[in-house]
């Protein structure tokens, strides 16, 4: 429909780890931390899957951190190689909007594809293509939701958090979205 916006968030989730594997697979897997070694008031800065399992949350002290996860495999932080790895995350992005907005470092995009569906397609195939590209370019699995809005877009992801994808239609006169009527599914 003409006039409707078209917001893409794209959620590369537990980035810094997401990198890190990226750059080691031996990592895949396992719980890994993401904090500087050596510190006494040392905090995570990011973990797996595997580890938040295990109770690891951001910000938590280290030395907590590795009493509920004995096994993590502890990485220092590299904000150099996340900086890089966001930045070829926006390069492919660009591709399709001029209008990106990046978290720095973080692994969330936004892009604006209002009006772009003339060029590449309904917003769905942009996300869907773009997801493609990031996996096999990047090597980076990203989760990505459609919505009218940001604030929509990133709720929306809480909810196919660590993988999939989550189209939330938008809202009808007088109606609010339902999510009886979104689409999540897994590309």
């Amino acid at each position: 429909m003409v006039g409707e916006r078209s917001i893409l968030h794209l959620n590369v989730a537990d980035f810094a780890v997401a990198v890190e594997r990226t750059a080691d697979p031996g990592l895949r897997g396992r719980p890994v931390v993401v904090a500087p070694p050596g510190s006494p008031r040392a905090r995570v800065y990011d973990m797996s899957e595997e580890a938040f399992r295990a109770g690891v949350r951001k910000g938590m002290p280290l030395a907590r951190a590795l009493r509920l996860c004995r096994y993590a495999r502890l990485l220092p932080p590299r904000p150099g190689l996340y900086r890089r790895a966001m930045a070829a995350l926006a390069r492919r992005a660009l591709r399709y909007t001029p209008l990106v907005e990046a978290e720095e470092a973080s692994g969330h995009l936004y892009l604006d594809l209002t009006g772009t569906g003339r060029l590449w397609g309904p917003p769905r195939d942009v996300a869907r293509r773009l997801y493609r590209e990031v996996r096999t370019e990047l090597g980076l699995d990203p989760i990505w939701t459609l919505a009218a809005n940001k604030l929509v877009a990133k709720a929306a992801s809480r909810l196919v958090k660590p993988l999939g994808e989550l189209l939330v239609p938008p809202p009808d006169a007088g109606r609010g979205a339902n999510l009886a009527d979104c689409a999540p599914g897994r590309t």
